[in-house]
């Protein structure tokens, strides 16, 4: 007999795929595994839910979406690892990493969304517990909660070329700062 498959014509490696492929896509969801490794969304749902019931891996509920981890991930990381998976909620974690204390209008500059929408992600975010809000009269800051160090690591360990962006601009301005000082300097 060449290869086993069970009554769905489901090949049995394709457990093994979607493990490995959570193992190093910590966070992920359902849609972005049936559309990275290219299977049927039943197959997927399947094969997740037997991988869940023997204990390779669990998931978390967050928002609208199912994300799975192995189980070395403890719960302030997979929280962390959900919303780095959208792109907006990154982009925001992201921007509030290099500018703490930033107002929303900053944000939406640098997000390219309507203020409505960065008001729904940072509720989000918020209710997360990834970032905190302060009043200082009529205008609100944003921070990171907690430790921006845990946020970088987990960029850096599972979306790496959005680390070597982040560090790209950090040179850039490390250059322009320098550029800045010569031209000061020079001015005197």
């Amino acid at each position: 007999m060449g290869n086993r498959t069970n009554h769905n014509n489901e090949k049995p490696e394709n457990r093994d795929r979607i493990f490995e492929y959570i193992q190093n896509n910590q966070g992920v969801h359902l849609r972005m595994i049936v559309r990275e490794l290219e299977l049927a969304m039943g197959t997927t749902q399947h094969h997740l839910n037997l991988l869940e019931k023997s204990g390779r891996i669990k998931s978390r509920r967050m928002n609208l979406r199912r994300h799975y981890y192995t189980f070395d991930v403890d719960d302030t990381k997979e929280i962390i690892l959900a919303f780095l998976k959208h792109e907006a909620e990154r982009d925001i974690l992201i921007y509030l990493v290099e500018h703490p204390n930033s107002i929303q209008n900053d944000i939406v500059k640098f997000v390219h969304v309507s203020a409505p929408t960065i008001n729904w992600h940072m509720t989000k975010l918020i209710e997360g517990g990834l970032v905190s809000s302060e009043k200082k009269g009529r205008t609100i800051t944003y921070q990171i909660k907690g430790n921006a160090r845990e946020i970088t690591n987990l960029l850096k360990l599972y979306h790496p070329t959005i680390w070597n962006k982040m560090l790209d601009r950090l040179a850039d301005m490390f250059l322009e700062l320098s550029e800045t000082r010569k031209i000061d300097e020079d001015d005197k």
